[in-house]
């Protein structure tokens, strides 16, 4: 057998297994948002859901919700300054992207929907929570990294991380990858993804980002949340400390709390059965729907 031939049949046997859906499962979409191009991905039919991705990701990082969530809306978009949207040189805060979610929310015309955040994305989707309410039904927080809870300082520095990626990026894909699945227990194809989508964040905004997680902010506003939550932390996370999660959990007034064991930073991405497990679930007891019928995969 070839070597082409040897890698078309590991990519069938991938695409069976769901690592690489297929493109047309999904509509890819570009729209204005607070002037800004944003690159956005929907999928699915029913109560709307928004997840938001982390600091040098995208919206790829979410590329099973479809098939592992079924009977729900699904947008994923690309925050400005990373994957295939707009890269401005600044508006890098809390309030901006938070203010940019809500926009999206208007443009592509959802009045309500459920709101999932990863890392840097868990502070933008919490911010956008205490700051339009109204928007959003319930929200989860995916490894979140919401710096300057309590007066602590902050939990990871951005620079060394950035550093890190880009290197990474630069050197020749095997070794890249192999890296990446060491540090994050992910399969080989989903460390493609993590390195392909770092290549695209402009580092500017990587810098900027890691300023803006690194400021202290008062998180005591999430006290006032009326709406259910959900946190997902992995127990192996490397970037986000321990201690964190106790104070968010402390904070939410209606909030259940998982814990994927021998899973790092990246959920969707190392444990994906359990991970879009627990989502469906909180999705399908806060989103209005019944419960499907579990497959076995």
């Amino acid at each position: 057998m070839s070597n082409f031939e040897s890698n078309c049949l590991i990519g069938e046997r991938r695409r069976r297994r769901g690592l690489f859906p297929p493109r047309d499962t999904s509509v890819v979409k570009n729209v204005l948002v607070n002037g800004l191009r944003t690159a956005y991905e929907v999928s699915g039919e029913g109560p709307e859901v928004l997840l938001i991705h982390g600091w040098m990701a995208s919206k790829r990082y979410w590329h099973e919700a479809e098939e592992r969530i079924p009977g729900f809306r699904i947008w994923a978009l690309d925050l400005y300054g990373f994957g295939d949207s707009e890269k401005p040189t600044s508006g890098y805060t809390l309030e901006n992207y938070s203010k940019f979610v809500t926009g999206f929310l208007d443009i592509v015309g959802i009045e309500k929907a459920a709101i999932v955040g990863h890392s840097m994305g868990g502070a933008v989707a919490a911010w956008a929570a205490v700051s339009a309410p109204r928007r959003f039904r319930a929200l989860g927080l995916v490894d979140a990294a919401l710096a300057g809870i309590a007066g602590a300082p902050p939990s990871w520095s951005a620079e060394p991380i950035m550093r890190m990626f880009m290197r990474l990026a630069d050197t020749s894909r095997s070794l890249g990858q192999m890296t990446i699945t060491g540090m994050f227990g992910v399969k080989l194809p989903e460390s493609r993804i993590i390195l392909e989508e770092a290549r695209k964040a402009d580092m500017r905004a990587a810098s900027l980002c890691g300023d803006m997680m690194s400021r202290p902010t008062d998180w005591r506003k999430l006290g006032g949340l009326k709406i259910p939550a959900m946190m997902v932390y992995g127990d192996d996370d490397f970037l986000v400390s321990r201690g964190m999660d106790e104070e968010i959990k402390s904070l939410l007034l209606d909030v259940d709390a998982h814990y994927i064991e021998g899973c790092g930073h990246l959920p969707m991405l190392e444990a994906p059965d359990e991970f879009y497990r627990i989502l469906r679930d909180f999705l399908e007891e806060n989103g209005h729907r019944k419960r499907q019928p579990q497959v076995a995969r």
